[in-house]
């Protein structure tokens, strides 16, 4: 059985491949920050962090810090390209993984342009908090 923090990576995975805003976007499981300009567009789901409390006698609340990673060239208009991502990432993160065991809410947005190259680069890096309750591990 899958850890559940790899399957939230895959169920928002699978869910993003199947957005049609997204069908010439590559997945990659993770990337270091250099990635050519001929590698884009690239989209990336990671969970780097999650907070554990207890919550009653034998179970924990998890908050689970999930990121989905955007990458993309662009032209003068790339903050409006990348908003418009946003509203497509959002509303796949939060259409899958928001259920009656687990809550899902959107944390942070952040657009960052990059305009030193040829063409400008644009990233959008959207947080997500997925909290879920679990037993204890021992």
């Amino acid at each position: 059985m899958p850890h559940y923090r790899s399957t939230y990576r895959a169920l928002v995975s699978v869910a993003l491949q199947a957005a049609p805003s997204f069908a010439d976007i590559t997945l990659l499981p993770a990337w270091s920050e250099n990635i050519d300009a001929n590698t884009l567009p690239v989209i990336g789901v990671v969970t780097p962090s999650e907070r554990s409390t207890p919550s009653t006698h034998g179970s924990f609340e998890k908050g689970t810090l999930l990121q989905v990673v955007l990458k993309r060239l662009g032209g003068d208009d790339i903050e409006d390209a990348l908003d418009d991502d946003s509203a497509v990432i959002e509303a796949a993160v939060l259409t899958t993984l928001q259920t009656r065991e687990t809550q899902c809410l959107l944390e942070e947005t952040t657009t960052v342009v990059n305009g030193d190259g040829a063409r400008r680069v644009g990233t959008v890096v959207m947080s997500f908090r997925v909290t879920s309750w679990r037993a204890k591990a021992f």
